[in-house]
């Protein structure tokens, strides 16, 4: 019988080593029919839930993937209207149509530019309000000429009842439909 130093073993491949010699000595096992069918049975569930979770994988990239462009697209989206939105605004302050308003307040909250609002009306202004960084402007309705809109400036402030001590005249462009 023959000592053997070290042995392994490579899927049905058994390889052998004396102690004394250098020589490698392969065994080929052969392996049984239901062992065979059971390796490849195995082998088959095994690679279907490899592929099962590779498509996991690729749809979940492919998800995130979607989710990104869709952002990318609503940025650009946004982006362009907010250039048109402000190039129609210069137009409009630059070869607009303008006229003279009176400003009389500029509110902190709607809640006071409604009161203000509610007092001018009682009183027979047409009121027009718009809102900035600052508050809500409370101006009344304009007038094509200055002369008119400085009229409308002082009886404003000359009516003690309305409570506006200041009030003033200044070229104003609307930016939306009124």
């Amino acid at each position: 019988m023959t000592a053997y130093a070290d042995q392994k073993c490579y899927g049905n491949i058994i390889v052998f080593q004396r102690f004394d010699d250098q020589a490698m000595y392969p065994y080929f096992v052969n392996p049984s029919n239901d062992k065979a069918k059971k390796g490849g049975e195995k082998n088959k569930t095994i690679v279907i839930q490899k592929r099962k979770q590779k498509q996991y994988e690729l749809l979940a990239q492919k998800k995130i993937e979607d989710v990104h462009t869709k952002k990318v697209e609503e940025k650009k989206n946004f982006d362009n209207k907010k250039q048109l939105d402000a190039a129609i605004a210069k137009e409009i302050l630059e070869n607009g149509e303008k006229k003279w308003m009176v400003q009389v307040a500029l509110a902190a909250n709607q809640n006071k530019a409604s009161t203000v609002q509610s007092q001018l009306e009682a009183k027979g202004y047409k009121v027009v309000t718009s809102a900035t960084t600052k508050g809500i402007r409370v101006m009344v309705d304009p007038a094509n000429d200055y002369a008119i809109a400085q009229i409308i400036r002082e009886k404003i402030i000359a009516d003690n009842s309305l409570n506006m001590p200041s009030a003033w005249v200044f070229k104003w462009a609307s930016l939306t439909p009124q």
